[in-house]
């Protein structure tokens, strides 16, 4: 007798689950491998899991591939905010600005003081080597209550490279201070380089 094979076949929030649950342990191989389970399921795909996977590939360094499900995300549900975010956040880490600027549009309509928007804004200040700026506008984004740790801790990380590249650029002549990451490094995108 042939066993029903809706009772063996998981989820697509099952394998989410478990994507997630390999991503905390940093077997992005897993997570991965259960995300594209999800993906191959006879429904329409869920934003959610693309950009998961589009997380997953930029946390090994696949950029090219997280781009392509960050933007498939975006495609599925344009209001998906943190997405549209990661998307624009992956572009500008590639030196694509443009790319950037016009995928971050869609976060016109939060509101001003909206910490994605304040994110937003001083990321790109920063491309503008607009220390000033992109610090307040940073520091601005931290004090709202955002409920993204990870986001936040990553912000974090850029300001004080900022405000380290400030206090470089403000020593006195023959005096220098280290940075923890040269913007040729694309300080914009340090998490998903640990």
């Amino acid at each position: 007798m042939k066993q029903d094979e809706s009772h063996t076949v998981l989820t697509v929030d099952e394998l989410m689950h478990l994507a997630l649950e390999a991503s905390e342990r940093e077997r992005y191989d897993l997570s991965i491998t259960y995300l594209k389970q999800a993906v191959a399921q006879p429904v329409p795909p869920r934003a959610e899991v693309l950009f998961l996977l589009g997380a997953q590939y930029a946390q090994i360094k696949m950029f090219d591939d997280a781009v392509v499900w960050m933007q498939r995300a975006v495609e599925v549900n344009p209001q998906f905010d943190i997405a549209v975010f990661q998307l624009g956040l992956l572009q500008l880490m590639r030196g694509d600005a443009v790319a950037a600027t016009s995928t971050w549009q869609r976060l016109d309509s939060l509101p001003d003081e909206h910490a994605l928007k304040l994110f937003r804004n001083g990321l790109l200040a920063l491309n503008q080597n607009q220390l000033e700026e992109a610090a307040a506008t940073l520091r601005a984004g931290l004090a709202c209550d955002y409920p993204n740790a990870p986001l936040l801790a990553e912000m974090r990380r850029v300001l004080s490279n900022i405000e380290q590249m400030q206090s470089t650029s403000s020593a006195p002549v023959g005096e220098t201070t280290a940075v923890n990451e040269p913007v040729a490094d694309h300080i914009f995108l340090s998490a998903y380089k640990e």
